[in-house]
């Protein structure tokens, strides 16, 4: 499912369409942004025969938890569950005016993104949970949903937004370069000299590219060892607060691993 990265990136690398859009090998880093003037941010409109419908009902629940289910977000229905309680659960009543879809042909929800109220960094809202149905990417869907998205936030009434990505999913942090979004967090130099190095962004200028290897072992170690038992599959790796659990997601079957010694050993649990 995803590629190996056991070399180092000694290169800068430009947008590559072979990577995966959620890159899970690469050490994690959380890459926070911000946009403080929204009414300049570039408009695109969506491709013939998709629409965006806003939050309707429960059953957008389930429509909410495929669609990070096939980004490989989650491996897990009930990683996907918690994450939507803990995060979006919290303003339930109000996702009929902050949560956003976007519908196929057939009327399928294949795509989402929020505008969440918070208060946090200065910023009274962030842009959260954006995500595109796997089998729908590469269809020019991301572009017109982050514009679609700041334009709700303008709606909204407000008047500038942040958002938490990470080095996991580089190339969507890229497309939030491209809308002007600016680096936060920067006291994590690692972090941005990672995306420098994968995007060689114009915007990173402040920040040198890597000349070594900032793949995670760990993970590494744990895909290595999933790909000889799954040819696709989606996996999550938990390590935080001494877990050590791994969730796979292989057509549809999920599965719950521990892994030791570093990752070179997975038990099914």
């Amino acid at each position: 499912m995803k590629p190996s990265f056991c070399i180092a990136f000694f290169i800068v690398l430009p947008y590559n369409l072979n990577m995966q859009t959620i890159e899970k090998t690469l050490e994690y880093h959380p890459l926070v942004m911000t946009l403080d003037d929204l009414t300049g941010a570039p408009v695109y409109e969506l491709p013939r025969g998709y629409k965006f419908v806003f939050w309707q009902d429960d059953s957008d629940c389930i429509a909410w938890q495929d669609i990070h289910l096939s980004t490989g977000e989650f491996a897990s229905i009930e990683e996907a569950e918690q994450a939507f309680r803990d995060y979006l659960g919290v303003f339930y009543n109000n996702l009929c005016e902050r949560c956003l879809f976007i519908e196929n042909q057939k009327g399928e929800k294949i795509a989402t993104a929020t505008v969440s109220p918070t208060v946090e960094l200065g910023y009274n809202c962030v842009i959260d949970w954006l995500a595109i149905s796997g089998k729908c990417q590469g269809r020019g869907l991301a572009r017109p949903l982050i514009s679609r998205v700041l334009r709700l936030a303008r709606e909204l009434g407000y008047d500038k937004i942040a958002l938490h990505t990470q080095t996991h999913t580089w190339l969507a942090a890229k497309l939030y370069l491209d809308f002007g979004f600016a680096p936060y967090n920067v006291e994590d130099i690692r972090g941005w000299k990672i995306l420098k190095t994968l995007t060689n962004h114009i915007s990173l200028k402040d920040f040198q590219p890597l000349d070594e290897d900032f793949t995670d072992k760990l993970t590494l170690n744990i895909k290595s060892n999933l790909d000889k038992l799954y040819k696709d599959y989606i996996y999550s790796v938990w390590y935080i607060n001494g877990r050590n659990d791994v969730f796979v997601n292989s057509n549809g079957k999920f599965y719950k691993y521990k892994f030791y010694d570093n990752g070179n050993r997975l038990e099914l649990s």
